[in-house]
């Protein structure tokens, strides 16, 4: 019972993601999972706490560790590596966590996933929607942030699986997450089933379902898309938009959004560097 009446005060994630200061969340996150991690090891069973933990983890890997990579890679590459790897470890203990939560309701569906993942999640329905954003999420992170690994890469059909069933049920679950989880995947080399023209409909559509007040879909698109075809008016122009968003607009997405203006204005401020200068016929650097 005490356990039942604490787990949703405690993960409440509306509390963490209406913030308006990131560090204020920074900080105080790592209590947070470590204390549901506690609980976990109380009550192993406890579908809410392991949901939360998947989402707790999921975020503080993908809004701090990966933002203070993408910080540290312009003055020391291999700091930035090793918060990447570390941002990895804890995308793969989130999904760990979804799969627990998943496996309570479909025993051996893990095992499924990785042998036949469309067959696989057909036994996932409409109220299972949540979980699996989370769960592909986190794997599809995890996969996108670690293509050294193989291990990881492999299970990229179950990712796809995942979020591909959760969008057929739920479309506009959360205004749009959906797409934008796949804008993260079709994002991904096209040797990994990537495909930029996917992600820019995927984008078009997350825009739409949140009337253009989520900022992540284009920082997502400029960084993942725009860099990779060397597409830098149109890098520009999603950075701009992005930053153009008023985060009180929506105060139930307000911490996500200040963390993705803060890093489009990273990314503007580093556009030279991301950018090759054109070479005209002689071979000289044009001028632009």
């Amino acid at each position: 019972m005490a356990v039942n009446a604490i787990v949703p005060t405690l993960g409440n994630p509306a509390v963490y993601l209406s913030e308006e200061d990131p560090e204020l969340v920074r900080e105080a996150l790592p209590f947070l999972l470590k204390t549901i991690e506690a609980i976990l090891e109380t009550s192993p069973d406890h579908r809410e706490g392991l949901l939360y933990a998947c989402m707790g983890f999921t975020l503080y890997a993908n809004a701090f560790l990966e933002a203070d990579a993408d910080a540290a890679e312009w003055e020391d590459y291999e700091v930035a590596a090793q918060l990447r790897d570390r941002a990895v470890r804890l995308y793969v203990r989130a999904r760990d966590f979804c799969l627990r939560r998943v496996e309570l309701d479909h025993p051996g569906i893990k095992t499924q996933l990785q042998l036949d993942p469309e067959d696989a999640v057909n036994v996932l329905g409409e109220d299972e929607v949540e979980t699996m954003y989370y769960l592909g999420g986190s794997w599809g992170l995890a996969i996108s942030r670690g293509l050294d690994q193989p291990a990881l890469a492999a299970d990229l059909p179950a990712v796809r699986a995942l979020i591909g069933r959760a969008l057929l049920l739920d479309e506009d679950y959360n205004r749009g997450v959906l797409h934008l989880a796949m804008m993260t995947l079709e994002s991904l080399p096209e040797l990994m089933g990537g495909s930029p023209d996917r992600a820019r409909r995927h984008f078009d559509r997350a825009v739409e379902l949140s009337n253009a007040l989520d900022a992540s879909p284009y920082v997502t698109l400029a960084s993942g898309v725009s860099i990779e075809t060397q597409s830098r008016a149109e890098f520009e122009g999603l950075l701009n938009d992005a930053l153009a968003i008023d985060v009180d607009e929506d105060p139930s997405n307000r911490l996500l959004n200040v963390i993705a203006q803060k890093r489009a204005r990273l990314l503007l401020d580093h556009v030279d560097d991301l950018f090759f200068e054109p070479f005209t016929e002689d071979g000289e650097e044009s001028v632009r």
